[in-house]
């Protein structure tokens, strides 16, 4: 994935891009030149995506605790979304992507000018909380109760009227 990674950014016309094998190695790198961006997969070993951004956070790193970060992943679950964020990451890139889908969402994330807020010893993404509001409460589905067929000089619905009735349920992490 890292050599896919690499391709996609080259093909979007990043110029300069190091790649490192382990986190230990990556974080080695930052502290002798601070990058201007830094992508991270989740499942990394043995410390993973958002244990890495956690440590860039960290109030004690000068600069890099300002790097704008992302965490990749191939589950959107909300409990790993929800790790990410609070271990400082801007967005999480869901896997696979395309080189398009990457530009914008890199394009997005060098534009943010959402400010950083501590807290405790770590910096995140200001409006972190909030946005996690956001993604609890998701809409559900349900087909609507079956209905005998319709009788003579009934009408149908109106246009434009959906077939199922809407839920709202909590997510679960």
């Amino acid at each position: 994935m890292l050599s896919v990674m690499r391709a996609m950014l080259a093909a979007i016309g990043v110029g300069r891009i190091e790649t490192h094998e382990s986190p230990a190695e990556a974080l080695d790198a930052m502290a002798r030149g601070v990058p201007d961006l830094v992508i991270a997969a989740v499942t990394m070993q043995p410390v993973t995506g958002p244990e890495l951004i956690g440590t860039m956070r960290h109030v004690n790193n000068g600069p890099l605790c300002f790097v704008p970060a992302v965490i990749t992943s191939a589950h959107a679950k909300p409990g790993v979304v929800a790790e990410a964020l609070r271990a400082g990451a801007h967005q999480v890139l869901v896997l696979p992507t395309s080189a398009s889908t990457l530009y914008r969402r890199l394009d997005w994330l060098l534009n943010d000018d959402r400010p950083f807020e501590r807290r405790d010893d770590q910096y995140v993404v200001a409006g972190l909380e909030e946005r996690l509001a956001l993604s609890t409460l998701r809409p559900a589905y349900a087909p609507s109760p079956a209905r005998p067929p319709l009788a003579v000089g009934e009408t149908k619905k109106a246009p434009g009227a959906l077939p199922y009735a809407l839920k709202v349920r909590a997510a679960q992490n």
